[in-house]
């Protein structure tokens, strides 16, 4: 077992303690289930109208179900039937009709065919099992899939006017339905190409992921649009997105500092984050030191790199520009330059646009070249597509792909609203709507970053560390926490009549801008420090996980307020070498695992420090940060995330019974989740405020100046899935990331000595290892 290293250095600057796998005890997770209690009456009357819906959709849909084979339907559920354990699974069942695929909350996509169509039929007439007459309460309808309902409510025309223009005609984006692995797919697909090559319709496929059957589909008429909201395999059709950032503004220009530092073969041994943008000035000598390598996509009649040299002097010079600005490192970090956005402003010469579909395939061919080298990419960009609390956006589900595929790291931008007056804060209830964050922001796999205003404004603005009146807020689909972190990327009165930005550069001197666009390089920075430092290079999973772990509120220091995480997200991260060290007073420990579907782990009597233990009561705070990257399913709609892992630390207590008088011992959690409000019992609910199905979470817990008698801790973890995944032979267990920190609130206890002597005799573990000399030469980059 390695000696634990508890040398005094760097201010107590003391090592992190990874435990390693493999340690904690597995065992089967007991089966649950509640009572068949129907949800309302299952009657005659109520039978006969589900039968009349499904008699109806045999007739619809009959011609097009004898093309294809089958066609989708859509079922809708009481809202108390949401929950997973609710789901009819019986009724709609490879005997019927299956369920493949999910909407909204309480909306559900079967697969029909003609015989599970009459299957069907069957079930709602005849079967008087308590489960079957269970599941039938839990339906509100059954009916076909609408070509309003492709288009959410739009005409054809609306979506014509909105798409890009594209050669003879406009750019649409067209999903259709993912039966699965049902043989019917292949079908459904041809058909949507017959119908297309009928029309003489364009249809392209690259930069979308195999399987995630996307497409973009060139218009020319309004008759095309409708045409494509007709065909049975579609389930939706929208204006093809596109990616664009904000018009710089650049304000109280400058000369460029001469101090700044330069890169040389003394000290390139530095982190890089690629700038996806629209490419980084070579006309400032400082900055070119630092960026490592170039690629564009980008003709040279459209180039404006004035907002990809503002991020790239953030992620190079960021606290020398901005020396009062807190959370920001004066490590060095590098730059990657790659060149996607052209120029947007009539102002700076010729513009163009850049598609989603286009922006996906330079983005991956990128990646083929530098995701083993480069580990962050900023992406300081975004669409004029509002996120939705239903679903999520098919490019957030690309760049969750791409960053799964090349295990690498998006940081992205929340978005910016632009029309005055801006946004208040607290925000009001139509501000809450119109201000939700853009695509594609609602990434799972990407840390999506926030702005707070580093001035006070007296009135019409933000005070100091709030929200920016242009930064857009969350939840993200599904309730997730969005932004997942904040930083400062400059402020603004509401009627933009007073502007203080974030300074940094472009090619022509030292300038300052307003925009979530410049916060995210500061987080990106960060992040790129922490993959740098940390030898091997962590998981991208555990490099989330530290990065959120000692984020915190700006204001005050402490946590994000309950409520106000649509807002902040996880907090202000700590920059490095803060977020990768212990002192005397606090102990961090790093769980790294896996866990299978229908078990959990669990660690018995878990140490804790003895110098916060007292007349057998414990004292002090615990934190903790679960961090995992999801099983996923494009087709599971708001269900996106199949899988989920849920914590839980705290203490056994002896318990007397008052029947008998003898002791036993119960489970009390004292480290809950954040961020919650169990108040409610019904699956939408919990989605929204106990943030399940989440793929970050945070825990914490003060035992109080009374303290929380125990006989001796406990912390598990475990999986929970939905959709049957755990059921598939090809389901991998899912690796996940847990850091837990037990500190002394009032600073005086030695907590890192205690925890260091008891993890020695208790596991297997060792120190999460830093840098101590050079192993990557970043400009060996510029040479692939």
């Amino acid at each position: 077992m390695p000696e634990i290293n508890t040398i005094r250095g760097n201010s107590e600057r003391l090592p992190i303690k990874l435990i390693l796998p493999k340690q904690g005890s597995e065992s089967r997770v007991s089966g649950g289930g509640g009572p068949k209690t129907p949800f309302r009456t299952v009657d005659a009357a109520f039978r006969q109208r589900l039968y009349t819906q499904v008699s109806s959709i045999k007739a619809a849909l009959a011609s097009q179900v004898k093309r294809t084979g089958s066609a989708p339907v859509r079922v809708t559920l009481i809202p108390k039937a949401s929950a997973k354990s609710h789901r009819p699974g019986n009724l709609f069942s490879d005997k019927t009709c299956p369920i493949v695929g999910n909407g909204r909350f309480g909306e559900l996509f079967v697969r029909a065919t003609a015989a599970g169509l009459d299957a069907l039929e069957a079930q709602i007439s005849r079967n008087t099992s308590d489960t079957i007459i269970k599941e039938l309460s839990c339906v509100e309808s059954i009916e076909p899939v609408s070509a309003v309902y492709r288009r959410k409510g739009l005409a054809p025309l609306d979506i014509l006017k909105s798409s890009p223009r594209s050669g003879d005609g406009f750019l649409t984006r067209v999903r259709l339905f993912d039966f699965g692995y049902s043989s019917d797919q292949a079908l459904l697909v041809k058909d949507f190409e017959t119908r297309c090559n009928e029309r003489k319709l364009t249809i392209e496929a690259k930069g979308y992921a195999t399987g995630t059957y996307t497409f973009s589909v060139e218009c020319r008429t309004s008759e095309d649009v409708e045409s494509l909201s007709n065909i049975v395999g579609v389930r939706s059709v929208s204006q093809m997105p596109l990616v664009r950032t904000i018009r710089p503004q650049m304000i109280n220009s400058r000369p460029l500092p001469s101090s700044l530092p330069q890169a040389s073969t003394d000290n390139d041994d530095f982190p890089v984050v690629a700038v996806v943008d629209s490419g980084v000035s070579s006309e400032v000598a400082g900055l070119e030191s630092w960026v490592v390598g170039r690629r564009s996509d980008v003709a040279p009649e459209y180039r404006n790199t004035d907002h990809g040299t503002f991020v790239a002097g953030l992620i190079a010079w960021g606290s020398q520009l901005n020396p009062t600005l807190a959370g920001i490192d004066t490590q060095p970090c590098g730059i990657l330059d790659l060149q996607v956005l052209p120029n947007t402003d009539p102002a700076q010469g010729d513009t163009d646009t850049l598609t989603e579909q286009d922006f996906l395939q330079s983005l991956e061919e990128w990646l083929k070249q530098y995701a083993n080298r480069c580990k962050v990419w900023n992406l300081s960009l975004g669409t004029n597509d509002v996120c939705s609390l239903d679903e999520f956006s098919p490019l957030a589900e690309q760049l969750d792909k791409l960053q799964e595929r090349y295990s690498v790291s998006f940081v992205i931008s929340a978005g910016n609203y632009s029309t005055a007056p801006l946004l208040d804060f607290p925000r009001s209830p139509a501000q809450v709507d119109a201000g939700r964050i853009t695509s594609p922001a609602d990434s799972v796999l990407g840390i999506t970053v926030g702005s707070i205003s580093h001035v006070d404004y007296k009135e019409r603005g933000p005070k100091e560390h709030q929200p920016s009146p242009f930064s857009r807020h969350g939840a993200g689909p599904n309730h997730i926490i969005k932004p997942d972190l904040i930083h400062y990327g400059g402020s603004c009165t509401t009627d933009f009549s007073h502007v203080s930005g974030v300074r940094s550069i472009n090619g022509r001197g030292s300038v300052e801008d307003i925009g979530t666009s410049y916060a995210t390089p500061l987080v990106a920075r960060t992040l790129a420090q922490i993959y740098h430092q940390i030898t091997p290079s962590p998981s991208p999973v555990l490099a989330r996980a530290l990065l959120t772990h000692h984020a915190r509120d700006p204001r005050h220091g402490g946590r994000i307020a309950d409520g106000e995480e649509n807002y902040y997200g996880f907090g202000l991260p700590a920059p490095v070498p803060y977020c990768l060290e212990c002192n005397s007073h606090t102990a961090t420990l790093v769980f790294e695992d896996t866990l299978r579907p229908g078990y959990f782990l669990e660690w018995d009597d878990f140490p804790y420090p003895s110098s916060l233990r007292r007349d057998g009561r414990y004292f002090g705070e615990v934190w903790m940060t679960v961090a995992f990257a999801p099983a996923r399913g494009a087709r599971w709609g708001t269900e996106y995330c199949e899988t989920h892992i849920d914590a839980h630390f705290g203490v056994y207590q002896s318990v007397k019974s008052r029947e008998t008088g003898k002791l036993s011992s119960k489970f009390k959690g004292l480290v809950p989740p954040e961020h919650k409000n169990p108040g409610q019992l019904y699956e939408e609910y919990q989605v929204e405020k106990l943030r399940k199905w989440a793929p970050v979470r945070t825990y914490h817990g003060d035992m109080g100046e009374k303290g929380e008698r125990g006989d001796r801790w406990r912390l598990k973890v475990q999986l929970l899935t939905r959709h049957g995944i755990e059921d598939e032979e090809a389901f991998k267990p899912q690796p996940f990331a847990l850091i837990v920190t037990i500190a002394d609130p009032a600073k005086s206890a030695p907590v890192y000595d205690d925890m260091a002597k008891t993890v020695l005799n208790r596991f297997k573990a060792e120190n999460l290892t830093l840098r101590t000399g050079t192993r990557v030469q970043a400009r060996e980059v510029a040479k692939k």
